[in-house]
């Protein structure tokens, strides 16, 4: 730990904290603010137009509201089924690319690749295979699969599985870098006594691999979690919601509140409420974790 010697060090260190501190404050702690003030009030969102303070009555709109309802459910199932497939696949590929067989440097950049590209860009990709006439379609036609053939984003029944995947694909690349960082940090002699002992590779995975990445799998299991709730763009160019609403997410119902409607309010109502969203199961996530850590501790 490094020691200041005086306090003259210390104001040296908090100078240049400051330029950090205030675009913090500037750019999060001030709109964060700003968006609970306007979510108790019914505004246009347009300087110069009246504000009119209503208290809690579009957190009681919105709360009301089945479209709201449906894109909690929605995020609910496109949170469950990331962290899902999206660690275990990132740490299963993660394992094969650090046993550095032949060509691993070539998959890495492979499955890495999808996460170079922003959502945006993502998301027109896959609208492109995914449509009517789009490639995946025209291929099952080509196979003689033509009954398997359908409109995948505009089909009730696939719409949102469709942009469940996509959002899978997106991020593994993600996961499996930070995890293979993780697994540089395990000493190697630990995996060569395994070996000594009889281990197999299976064993080595879950006895070794797996423990040693706990904090690490952890994290990504958090950061899923926030990402994952703050997904919009891909929602957006894919299907704007639709069709009739069913793809929609709090985000992007907050979106066209603020935006589109005008109803700048109940836009804000609807962020704050995907903050507390985040906060509480960002806060209950680490809250298990570190019971279930201090449980296998005091085994």
């Amino acid at each position: 730990m490094i020691k200041l010697k005086s306090k003259k060090d210390k104001s040296k260190i908090m100078l240049f904290l400051v330029p950090a501190l205030l675009i913090y404050i500037l750019f999060l702690i001030i709109p964060m603010f700003g968006a609970l003030y306007f979510s108790a009030a019914d505004w246009k969102g347009i300087m110069g137009t009246p504000i009119n303070f209503v208290g809690l009555k579009n957190y009681i709109s919105v709360f009301k509201d089945p479209a709201f309802i449906l894109s909690l459910k929605n995020m609910v199932k496109m949170v469950f089924f990331s962290v899902l497939f999206h660690t275990p696949i990132a740490l299963l590929l993660a394992v094969a690319i650090n046993t550095k067989c032949r060509g691993y440097r070539f998959f890495k950049v492979m499955y890495f690749i999808p996460t170079i590209f922003p959502l945006t860009a993502v998301g027109l990709l896959w609208y492109f295979i995914f449509m009517p006439n789009g490639s995946l379609n025209k291929m099952l036609e080509l196979m003689g699969l033509m009954n398997l053939a359908k409109g995948w984003l505009i089909n009730p029944t696939t719409a949102m599985n469709t942009i469940i995947f996509v959002n899978i694909w997106a991020g593994i690349g993600y996961y499996m870098v930070i995890l293979i960082a993780g697994l540089t940090t395990i000493p190697e002699e630990i995996y060569e006594a395994a070996d000594i002992d009889g281990a197999n590779p299976v064993k080595k995975f879950f006895h070794i691999t797996i423990p040693m990445l706990k904090p690490i799998l952890s994290m990504c299991i958090l950061m899923d979690i926030i990402g994952t709730i703050k997904v919009f763009d891909l929602i957006f160019v894919m299907t704007e919601g639709g069709p009739n609403g069913l793809t929609n997410l709090p985000t992007t119902l907050m979106y066209y509140q603020a935006f589109r409607y005008d109803n700048y309010g109940v836009g804000s109502a609807i962020g704050v409420i995907i903050l507390v969203i985040a906060l509480v199961l960002t806060i209950g996530s680490n809250f298990i974790m570190d019971k279930r850590r201090r449980y296998e501790e005091a085994k």
